[in-house]
C-alpha cells in the first residue's frame, strides 16, 4: 500500500480549501449543532422521544404538545426575522422511515416455501442469516441493494458510552483470503446512536442487535441502559473481544471477567444478551462456559484474530496501530473448529462467525452446532453475499426435503448421551 502525504488545508485568495473528509466532518458537526438547537426547547424529553423525534407518552402529556409543535415547525419566528441557521434548525426534519428502493425487496426471493426460523434465546428470527458487526453500518447501508428486512437480524457497529474517533490511518490492510482491520470502534456514542438511528431501527423490519463495547463493566452497563428501551432494539451483543483497541480483549480472555460483565448486563435488561468470544483466549471453551453460567442467552463464535502486515518498503507496520483483527476465509477453519468445541460444552445457542462467504460455509457452521451465522468480510467483495447465502440455505432445505433448517443444526457433532433429550423448537 503506497504512502501518501496527508492532505492539508491551505489558504488561497481568502478561500479555505479542505479535503473531502474534512468537509464531511464539518457537515456532520453542523448537523449536530442543528440537533442541539432543535432539541433545546424540549426540556424534559425522554431519550426515546429525542431519538424518535416524536412524543411517546399520552396525549395529555405536558411534553407532547411542545414536542409536536417543535417538530412540525409551528409557532416559530417569521422567516424574515429568523437567522438562516435558526430557520434550518427549526425546520421540520424529513422522515427517515422511507427506505430506498431495493434491488431485492421483501417477496422477491424464493424462500417463503421453506421453514428457516431459528431461535436465539427468546428472540425468534425468520432465518439464520445476519451481518457481522462493523460490516453493515447501522442497518441501512445496503438498503439500495436489498431490503434489510430480508435478514434474520441486523447487527450494528460497536457502540461505546462516549463518541470515539477511531484509530489512526491506515485502518485496513488486505491479506491472502482476508483483511486486517483496525477501525477502533469509531461511533457517535450511545446517546448519539439512539438519537440518530432509532427511527430507522423502528421501521427497518428486522430485529436490531446492538453490538456493545467498553473498557469497564460500567461502560457496558451504560450503553445497555441507554439503548434498552429504544424501539427496534431486540438484543445486545457484547463485544468483549475486540483486538484493535487497547484493553479490548481484557474481558474476553478471562473466564471470571467475562462472567462478571455478562452478569452485570443481564441485571440491566430483559432483552437477550449475546456475548462475542475471542479466539485469542487461552481457553475459549472455559470462557464460553463461564459466560453461560453468568446467564448469557447466546454466544457469537468468533471475533477476529490478531494479525499484522509489514510494509517492506517503509520497513514498518502498515496499520496505524501496528496490529489488527484478521477476518475473512483465512480464519474460517478456526472459527468452525471453535464453534464445534464450544457447542459440545454449552446448551445456549451459538452464532457462527468468521469467513462465511457462501451457503456451504454457512452450512459448515450450522452443522458444527451454530444456530445462525454472521457474514462480514464477504460483503466488501460482494454486498449481496447475505442474500445469496439466504437463497442457498432455502434451496438446501428444499432440495434435501428437510422440514426446516433446524434439522441441520449440530448434525456433525458427536451423539449426545441418551440421558440428554433433544430440545425442540417451539414458536411462541
Amino acid at each position: 500500500m503506497p504512502w501518501r502525504r496527508p492532505r492539508k488545508r491551505v489558504e488561497r485568495g481568502g478561500l479555505v480549501r479542505s479535503s473531502p473528509e474534512e468537509r464531511i466532518e464539518e457537515a456532520a458537526e453542523d448537523d449536530e449543532a442543528s440537533d442541539a438547537v432543535e432539541l433545546a426547547a424540549l426540556e424534559g424529553a425522554s431519550l426515546d422521544e429525542v431519538a424518535l423525534g416524536e412524543p411517546t407518552g399520552t396525549a395529555e402529556s405536558s411534553l407532547a404538545l411542545p414536542l409536536a409543535q417543535a417538530l412540525k415547525g409551528v409557532d416559530l419566528p417569521s422567516e424574515t426575522t429568523a437567522t438562516p441557521k435558526a430557520r434550518r434548525a427549526r425546520a421540520p426534519r424529513p422522515e427517515i422511515a422511507a427506505r430506498p428502493t431495493s434491488r431485492y425487496p421483501i417477496g422477491s426471493l424464493a424462500i417463503d416455501d421453506v421453514d428457516l426460523r431459528v431461535r436465539i434465546g427468546s428472540l425468534e428470527l425468520r432465518n439464520p442469516v445476519m451481518p457481522a458487526s462493523g460490516c453493515f453500518g447501522w442497518g441501512l447501508d445496503y438498503a439500495e441493494l436489498f431490503d434489510p428486512a430480508l435478514l434474520g437480524a441486523i447487527v450494528t457497529k460497536g457502540t461505546t458510552p462516549k463518541k470515539r474517533p477511531g484509530n489512526p490511518q491506515y485502518r485496513i490492510a488486505e491479506t491472502p483470503s482476508g483483511i486486517l482491520n483496525s477501525i477502533g470502534l469509531e461511533n457517535p456514542g450511545a446517546e448519539g446512536v439512539a438519537r440518530s438511528y432509532a427511527k430507522q431501527w423502528r421501521d427497518i423490519g428486522a430485529p436490531v442487535i446492538v453490538n456493545v463495547a467498553g473498557y469497564s463493566i460500567e461502560d457496558y452497563v451504560f450503553v445497555v441502559r441507554t439503548l434498552a428501551d429504544v424501539p427496534g432494539v431486540a438484543a445486545f451483543e457484547l463485544n468483549i473481544s475486540c483486538p484493535n483497541v487497547d484493553g479490548g480483549m481484557l474481558f474476553g480472555t478471562d473466564p471470571l471477567l467475562a462472567a462478571q460483565v455478562t452478569e452485570a448486563v443481564k441485571a440491566e435488561t430483559d432483552l437477550p444478551v449475546i456475548v462475542k468470544l475471542t479466539p485469542n483466549a487461552p481457553d475459549v471453551v472455559a470462557v464460553a462456559m463461564a459466560i453461560e453460567s453468568a446467564g448469557a442467552d447466546a454466544l457469537t463464535c468468533i471475533n477476529t484474530m490478531l494479525g499484522m502486515r509489514i510494509d517492506v518498503r517503509r520497513r514498518r507496520p502498515i496499520l496505524g496501530t501496528r496490529s489488527g483483527g484478521l477476518s475473512g476465509p483465512a480464519v474460517r477453519p478456526i472459527a468452525v473448529h471453535l464453534t464445534y468445541q464450544v457447542a459440545q460444552r454449552v446448551s445456549i445457542p451459538i452464532i457462527g462467525a468468521g469467513g462465511v462467504t457462501s451457503t456451504e460455509d454457512a452450512l459448515e457452521f450450522l452443522m458444527a452446532g451454530a444456530s445462525a451465522v454472521q457474514i462480514g468480510t464477504a460483503t466488501f467483495a460482494d454486498p449481496l453475499a447475505p442474500v445469496r447465502c439466504l437463497e442457498g440455505l432455502a434451496a438446501h432445505v428444499r432440495d434435501a426435503r428437510l422440514a426446516s433448517i433446524r434439522e441441520v443444526i449440530g448434525v456433525a457433532l458427536p451423539p449426545k448421551p441418551s440421558s440428554e433429550p433433544d430440545t425442540e423448537y417451539r414458536a411462541e
